[in-house]
């Protein structure tokens, strides 16, 4: 009766730690989702309304889904100090604060999209917002691709690792 019961607790263990990294995969994919709501949005206000940076920054982070819209809020926040501190270490912590399951190539694009915002006119802005969302498009397609061949196949590991070692113990 034991001995089943651990069999069954490490298999279901490995299952768990399989499906573990599928789901890091999906949680990426979400969050380079909300970036690019968000960036539309920003887009959109930059195009017809022209608001400031700190007015734009706070309206797109209250409609924008999150982890996009704290960090966009937390960045809007942090103009108080911009006398001391320049927007794009502003940016970047907001960043940093919220950078959820982001990684790599994605965070460097946010990176540079702080050191653009706020530095030339609204067009450029723009031009630079809407640059930074296609690329985020395509990283979000292949991660959407990477998620379906291999989702299963961190699942079907995982379960193979905690039979094995339940084997193996046995």
């Amino acid at each position: 009766m034991w001995k089943l019961m651990g069999v069954t607790i490490l298999t279901g263990s490995g299952l768990w730690l399989g499906l573990q990294a599928a789901g890091q995969l999906a949680r990426r994919v979400r969050a380079i989702e909300s970036w690019q709501c968000a960036l539309l949005l920003l887009e959109g206000e930059m195009s017809f309304r022209l608001p400031d940076l700190p007015q734009l920054l706070e309206e797109v982070g209250r409609r924008a889904p999150d982890p996009a819209g704290m960090a966009l809020s937390a960045a809007a926040q942090g103009f108080a100090k911009l006398g001391e501190v320049p927007f794009s270490e502003i940016w970047a912590g907001a960043l940093a604060e919220r950078r959820d399951a982001l990684e790599g190539e994605e965070l460097e694009l946010l990176y540079r999209l702080g050191t653009i915002l706020g530095r030339c006119g609204w067009e450029e802005q723009r031009a630079a917002a809407e640059r930074t969302r296609l690329a985020l498009e395509r990283g979000a397609a292949r991660l959407r691709e990477e998620l379906n061949r291999k989702g299963r196949a961190y699942g079907v590991t995982g379960l193979s690792l905690g039979a094995f070692l339940s084997i193996l113990l046995l």
